[in-house]
């Protein structure tokens, strides 16, 4: 039979090595198209404000590697979520000598504080924050002691823009996501100036609160 013999092809590979290369298969064939960021608010079943407690990979039996993170629930933005804690799996991450990696994909760090944008508690996901790292913003303090808002990857936010009038049509031409959604201002080279202050975690979220409150 076919099948048989793409078996026997394939018998020497480790299982290690088949489970890479499915999920390298995995990683190029999909892509995250970039949302506005009025999208990710409005697409979220859940928004908190969040600490991260603990990180921890696990595989069940005939499942592949997920890491869990734990988070400390500090304010419930949007959702009906009235537990302390809340914990999310990510698909990857390394247990004992074996590692299964997503491209892509950044997993939450113990201590760090933010806000998250969960699609769906219930069902599991390759990664559960809605556009991946557009559903991931970081609450930092800067060196002169003030907190603000960053994206995932430390870019102070400066602003939101929250009009999703253009939305279908970033769609359709299928625009793949920078790692920020569309209308979030961050200040990067040639941005910053004596007039950009970065966003505090209570004008962000009263920003996520203006998007669910419009008519």
């Amino acid at each position: 039979m076919r099948v048989t013999s793409l078996l026997l092809t394939f018998c020497r590979l480790s299982a290690a090595t088949l489970l890479m290369a499915i999920v390298n298969l995995n990683a190029v064939a999909s892509t995250v198209l970039q949302m506005s960021f009025g999208e990710v608010v409005e697409g979220a079943e859940l928004i908190f404000e969040g600490r991260v407690l603990a990180v921890e990979a696990r595989q069940q039996p005939g499942e592949m590697i997920k890491t869990w993170v734990r988070f400390a629930v500090l304010d419930v933005v949007k959702g009906d979520f009235s537990d302390d804690e809340v914990e999310l799996s990510f698909l990857g991450g390394r247990l004992g000598g074996r590692q299964l990696e997503v491209t892509d994909m950044a997993i939450p760090e113990v201590g760090e504080t933010g806000f998250y944008f969960v699609e769906t508690v219930l069902e599991a996901q390759v990664n559960p924050l809605l556009g991946w790292d557009q559903g991931r913003y970081l609450i930092e303090t800067q060196p002169g002691g003030d907190t603000v808002v960053t994206t995932a990857d430390h870019d102070p936010v400066l602003a939101l823009e929250v009009d999703t009038s253009a939305a279908t049509n970033r769609q359709a031409m299928n625009i793949l996501d920078k790692g920020v959604a569309d209308g979030v201002v961050v200040q990067s080279f040639g941005t910053a100036s004596f007039l950009s202050q970065p966003m505090s975690a209570e004008d962000f979220k009263s920003s996520i609160l203006s998007v669910l409150t419009r008519p």
